[in-house]
C-alpha cells in the first residue's frame, strides 16, 4: 500500500529515547465476577507488554488495558473513546506478542482468546523517556512514603518524549499547566534538564508560528487557545531549571520565548486588563466552586490571570538580569509593578483584605507579594482554612502553594496536618484507598471504591504530586541558595509522625545529604553531607540556630526549645488532631462521633465546641485526659 512521505524539515533529535526502563510480574490472575480472564500488576505503569502464547491458527486474541476494578470486574469507562486494545489473529506457531507503535496506561488488562492463560506468560513493560535518577526521599510514615512512591510513578509515567497530563485515556498530551506546577518536584525527582530543554524547543516552535501565544498543549495537535497557569510555562519552566542547575544556557535558549510570552499578554492587557477577560482554566478542579459543574472553582479566574501575568513579567526580569540585559530587566520590572497595581486595585479593599474569599487567592496574595499587609493575609489564610474544616481547597494552582505557604508564615502544624490526613479531600485519602499514582481529582475514586465520574478522570495525573517537591524542600528542608545547588539552605520542618526523615540529591554539585530525627526524649538530630567544593546554611528549627558549613559531613543534636512530644490539646481545631493516625484512632476510642463531625466543625476545637453542647466540661476534661497520654 503506498502512502504519503512525512511532511516537514529534517531536523536534529532533540528527545532523550524512549526505551524499556522497567518490567513488572503479573501479581495476580484474576477470575471475576463476570467470568473475565484479568491481570493484575499491583501498579499502574506506562509502556507496553510481553505475552509469551500458543493458541489455534485463526483464534482471534485480545487484550484490554484498565487503571481500576468496578465490583470486582475489568473497567475501562473512564478512558472515554480509548479503546486501550490489542488485537492478533493466530497463525498457530507461539509467538511473544510485544507492539512496539503504541502504549497504555494499565494496571489492568483483560485477556481474551487464550486458553489456560498463566501469569508468568505475561510481563509489563514501563517506557519513559531516559531521566537518570536524582533524589530520595524516605520518612517513617509508611502511607506518605506511598505518597512520595505514587509521584516518582506518576513522572516516570508521564513522561514519556513529553509531559503528557495523562497517559490513558484518549488524550496523552502535554498540557503545559501539569508540566510547570509539577516541574520543580520532577527535578527533585529525576534529572530533567534534557527531557524539559527538549519540550521548551517545541515549546517555542509552536510560539513562533502564533505571534508568541503559547497553546495549552504541546505539541499542539491542533489544539488552540491559551491560559494563564498554562502558557506560563514558558516562563516558569526555562527559571526552574535554571534554579536546579544553573546553566544559564537554558535563559539564553528561552529569553526570546519568555518575552513573547510576557508580550503577548501585554498587547491582549491593553489598557484595560483585557487579558482578565480571557477564557482561563483558572485554579482548575478545585472544591470550592459555588457551581459544582464548573472545573474553574471558586478563585476569580482574572485574579489568577493577572497574578501569572505578573510572575512571568519578574521572571523575564530575572532572566534578564542574569543575561546581562539591564534595560530589558528594567522594562519587565516596570510592567510586573504597573500589574500589581491594577491587581490591588481590582481585588483588594481599600483596607488591605483580599476580596477574593479563597485559599487559592489568599495563597497567590502571600506567595505573590499582592497583599498591602502580608500579616492579615497570613492570618485570613488560616481563618479561610478553619472555616473550611481544616481541610484542603485548593485546585491545580493553589495546591504546590499550600503546604510551602503555610510553613512560610509559622504554620508547619497545618501543613502537617494536610499532609497526614487520611480522609477526603487529601493525599493520603487516595493512598489509602490503594493509589499506586497520583489522581487527576481529589475525589476521583468514593471511599467504597466506586470511580467518580468518567468524563474527566484520570487516575495518573501528576499535577498534585507537586507536595513531593515542598517535602524536598521544607521537609527533609534542602533548597538552592543559588542556583545549581553550589551552595544550598538546609531548613528542615520537623514533625515528630515523620520521624526519621531522609533525603538524598545528586545536584549538577554533587550529592547532597540531609536527614534528621526525633529521639525518644525529644531531642532532635539533623545530620547530612556538603558535597566537595560546596557550602550551606544550615538553619534549625524550635532553638536550633543557624550555622555555616563547608564540605563534609555534619551532624548536630539539640533540644528544641518548646516540647515535640504530648503536643495535642484541645485547643487545636479538629482537623488537626484527626490528622494524626494514633490521635484519632484513641478519640474514636472514647468518642467514635469525634471522627464523624461535618468538615464546617472540624476547624473548630474542642473547647470551643464544648461551649455549645450539653456537658461540654467534662468532654473537655476527658480529651485533655487523653491527649496527655498521647
Amino acid at each position: 500500500m503506498a502512502v504519503d512521505p512525512p511532511r516537514g524539515t529534517l531536523c536534529a533529535r532533540w528527545s532523550t529515547p524512549v526505551t524499556d526502563r522497567e518490567t513488572l510480574p503479573v501479581r495476580q490472575l484474576l477470575h471475576t465476577p463476570a467470568g473475565e480472564t484479568v491481570l493484575a500488576l499491583g501498579q499502574e505503569i506506562t509502556g507496553g507488554f510481553r505475552l509469551s502464547l500458543c493458541v489455534p491458527r485463526g483464534r482471534k486474541v485480545r487484550l484490554q488495558c484498565g487503571e481500576i476494578l468496578q465490583n470486582g470486574n475489568f473497567y475501562r469507562g473512564n478512558l472515554r473513546t480509548a479503546k486501550a486494545e490489542y488485537v492478533y489473529i493466530s497463525d498457530g506457531n507461539p509467538h511473544t506478542l510485544e507492539p512496539r507503535f503504541t502504549f497504555y496506561g494499565y494496571r489492568y488488562v483483560k485477556v481474551e482468546g487464550v486458553d489456560g492463560l498463566q501469569p508468568g506468560d505475561f510481563t509489563g513493560l514501563c517506557w519513559y523517556s531516559e531521566l537518570p535518577g536524582a533524589g530520595t526521599l524516605s520518612t517513617g510514615h509508611a502511607l506518605v512514603n506511598r505518597l512520595i512512591a505514587n509521584a516518582q510513578w506518576g513522572q516516570t509515567d508521564n513522561f514519556l518524549d513529553v509531559p503528557t497530563d495523562c497517559p490513558q485515556r484518549d488524550e496523552r498530551m502535554g498540557w503545559t499547566g501539569d508540566a510547570q506546577v509539577f516541574a520543580p518536584t520532577a527535578c527533585y525527582q529525576r534529572d530533567c534538564y534534557a527531557f524539559f530543554a527538549k519540550y521548551l524547543h517545541d515549546l517555542a516552535a509552536e510560539q513562533a508560528a502564533r505571534g508568541g501565544q503559547v497553546p495549552n498543549v504541546v505539541p499542539s495537535f491542533g489544539v488552540e487557545g491559551c491560559s494563564a497557569a498554562w502558557g506560563d510555562a514558558a516562563c516558569i519552566i526555562p527559571w526552574t531549571l535554571y534554579e536546579f542547575y544553573g546553566d544559564v544556557s537554558i535563559l539564553q535558549a528561552q529569553y526570546p520565548s519568555m518575552k513573547a510570552w510576557v508580550d503577548y499578554i501585554t498587547a491582549l492587557d491593553g489598557q484595560d486588563d483585557g487579558w482578565r477577560r480571557q477564557f482561563h482554566y483558572g485554579d482548575w478542579l478545585p472544591l470550592d466552586a459555588a457551581n459544582p459543574d464548573d472545573p474553574r472553582g471558586g478563585t476569580d479566574v482574572g485574579l489568577v490571570a493577572s497574578t501569572q501575568y505578573r510572575y512571568c513579567a519578574q521572571l523575564t526580569a530575572r532572566a534578564a538580569r542574569v543575561l546581562g540585559k539591564p534595560e530589558e530587566a528594567a522594562r519587565y520590572e516596570a510592567l510586573a509593578e504597573a500589574v500589581l497595581a491594577s491587581i490591588r486595585r481590582e481585588f483588594f479593599t481599600p483596607n488591605g483584605r483580599c476580596a477574593v474569599p479563597t485559599q487559592t487567592a489568599l495563597l497567590l496574595s502571600l506567595v505573590h507579594g499582592l497583599a498591602p499587609d502580608p500579616a492579615r493575609a497570613a492570618r485570613d489564610l488560616l481563618d479561610r482554612l478553619a472555616a473550611d474544616g481544616g481541610t484542603l481547597r485548593t485546585g491545580f494552582v493553589g495546591t504546590p502553594l499550600l503546604c510551602p505557604t503555610l510553613c512560610a508564615i509559622g504554620a508547619e502544624n497545618q501543613a502537617f496536618s494536610l499532609l497526614l490526613y487520611e480522609g477526603y479531600p487529601g493525599w493520603l485519602y487516595a493512598v489509602k484507598l490503594g493509589a499506586t499514582t497520583i489522581w487527576e481529582r481529589w475525589n476521583s475514586v468514593g471511599p467504597d471504591g466506586t470511580i467518580a465520574e468518567n468524563g474527566m478522570n484520570s487516575l495518573n495525573h501528576y499535577a498534585y504530586g507537586s507536595v513531593v517537591g515542598w517535602m524536598y524542600r521544607d521537609v527533609a528542608g534542602l533548597s538552592p541558595a543559588e542556583p545549581g545547588f553550589r551552595r544550598a539552605r538546609l531548613a528542615p520542618h520537623i514533625c515528630e509522625a515523620l520521624s526519621p526523615v531522609q533525603a538524598e540529591y545528586r545536584s549538577a554539585a554533587g550529592i547532597w545529604r540531609i536527614g534528621w530525627t526525633v529521639a525518644e526524649n525529644g531531642d532532635v538530630t539533623c545530620r547530612g553531607t556538603v558535597p566537595f567544593g560546596c557550602t550551606a546554611t544550615l538553619a534549625l528549627p524550635y532553638g536550633g540556630g543557624e550555622r555555616e558549613l563547608g564540605a563534609g559531613a555534619f551532624s548536630v543534636t539539640y533540644t528544641p526549645d518548646r516540647p515535640l512530644h504530648n503536643r495535642f490539646t484541645t485547643a487545636m481545631p479538629v482537623a488537626e488532631l484527626l490528622a494524626d493516625p494514633r490521635v484519632r484512632a484513641r478519640l474514636a476510642e472514647v468518642e467514635p462521633r469525634i471522627a464523624q463531625l461535618p468538615p464546617s466543625l472540624r476547624g473548630r476545637s474542642i473547647q470551643e465546641l464544648a461551649r455549645i453542647i450539653p456537658g461540654g466540661e467534662a468532654l473537655v476534661k476527658m480529651f485533655d485526659a487523653v491527649l496527655a497520654e498521647l
